[in-house]
């Protein structure tokens, strides 16, 4: 074979490789890893001052907020169980990875093992004028007043506001805990807070949830 001929077979081989090399995909993920992309099954929500990204699947609805507290970093997290099988999950399972600018992994910290954070203001009790309000109020008339009505359906509208805010004070006062290891029932939902090491440097972080055999990713820029 001549040396020409040496140079075009090189050159065929050549241009083979970097053709197939360009159509393989950069990244490959299992079916089981869902990320939180801008697309119909992840999308943000502001809850009790805090900015939640939520994925949404027909096994589960997960949301996530992140930020340092202290010497860790903490997740807010709430999942809930779309099955109607009990589904098991515990936080010694997570971990946040740090992408940029060096990558490590953060690894979860046990509520027993956590140290001098920071104790959250205790909210003062604001002064009612309620008593002034109805000291200035005419009394009552005896005979029956057709804004009776109204009035019994504004009270109704009070009574289902009062039970909201009851139902949004509980559902904050659980994602002030821990999150547990559990058994989570069909259509129950789990909250509290999960805390890892921290990186002060950390840039890109993805905080990553595998829950009973699938892997919710959260890419966050820690700013």
């Amino acid at each position: 074979m001549t040396r020409f001929q040496n140079y075009s077979l090189l050159l065929a081989l050549t241009s083979t490789t970097f053709t197939f090399a360009a159509s393989v995909p950069k990244t490959i993920l299992p079916d089981n890893v869902i990320t939180c992309e801008p697309n119909a099954n992840c999308f943000g929500k502001t809850l009790y001052g805090r900015k939640y990204r939520v994925i949404n699947t027909p096994r589960f609805t997960v949301m996530v907020a992140i930020s340092r507290e202290g010497a860790y970093t903490r997740a807010d997290v709430s999942i809930a169980n779309n099955t109607i099988m009990p589904q098991s999950l515990t936080p010694e399972d997570f971990r946040v990875e740090v992408v940029t600018p060096k990558p490590r992994v953060l690894l979860y910290v046990p509520p027993s093992d956590l140290k001098d954070l920071p104790v959250p203001p205790t909210p003062q009790p604001q002064a009612s004028a309620t008593p002034q309000i109805v000291n200035s109020l005419p009394p009552q008339p005896s005979v029956p007043d057709p804004a009776q009505t109204s009035i019994a359906e504004g009270n109704d509208a009070d009574a289902n506001a009062k039970k909201v805010a009851s139902l949004q004070a509980a559902d904050k006062a659980a994602s002030d805990h821990p999150l547990e290891a559990t058994s989570l029932p069909p259509n129950e939902v789990t909250r509290g807070r999960v805390y890892f090491e921290s990186d002060k440097h950390a840039r890109l972080v993805n905080v990553v949830l595998p829950i009973a055999g699938l892997v919710f990713e959260f890419p966050y820029s820690m700013k």
